[in-house]
């Protein structure tokens, strides 16, 4: 049987940024990011653009709140061995093609599957929102080919935790917790600390 490669969507950079690059964490113009990558958007093997700068792989980050804190993971053996040892406010990842559906949004479907494969919600989803897009070209391999789009989902229970191997629950925590270990988080994180 052949294994089929796993294709990812991601968008042209110079589609991506043809208003003039930036970077940093974006909460302006957003309509217009998402309407591009719409528009734009190309389902591509992984590992044939894993380290091309000529494409933008999307990812869908949430962070879940609870009664203003902040669930907080740690990675200790992810694929992503660029990351380890950090801690990530974000669960989610790549959106892939079979997260297409012509019936549904398909960064929450996104959004929501890999929710379902990261972690248990012993509770609901009682407000979702869009915050923004992170990028940062640091020229380091993991950031310069990644685009996050970052939203925000309340919930009604501190009942989380952690299914996928690789990844250590630490909990909810406050913001100011996470202003106090800024070091430890990684970089997307820190951006995003700002704005919440």
């Amino acid at each position: 049987m052949k294994n089929h490669p796993e294709k990812i969507l991601c968008i042209k950079t110079e589609d991506f940024f043809k208003e003039g690059e930036w970077e940093g964490f974006k909460i302006s113009n957003l309509d217009y990011y998402k309407k591009i990558i719409k528009e734009k958007q190309i389902f591509m093997p992984r590992e044939d653009i894993e380290e091309d700068p000529n494409y933008k792989q999307i990812i869908a980050q949430v962070l879940l709140r609870h009664d203003d804190r902040y669930f907080l993971h740690k990675q200790e053996d992810s694929a992503e061995g660029r990351l380890n040892g950090l801690w990530p406010l974000f669960l989610g990842g790549h959106i892939e093609e079979f997260d297409n559906n012509p019936n549904a949004d398909i960064i929450e479907t996104a959004l929501l599957r890999e929710l379902d494969e990261e972690v248990t919600i012993d509770g609901n989803i009682t407000n979702k929102e869009f915050l923004g897009l992170v990028y940062v070209n640091d020229q380091t391999p993991v950031t310069r080919v990644h685009t996050g789009l970052v939203y925000l989902f309340d919930i009604d229970s501190e009942e989380v935790h952690i299914k996928e191997d690789g990844l250590k629950e630490v909990g909810f925590v406050t913001l100011d917790y996470l202003k106090e270990n800024v070091k430890h988080l990684t970089p997307w994180s820190r951006l995003i600390i700002n704005y919440l």
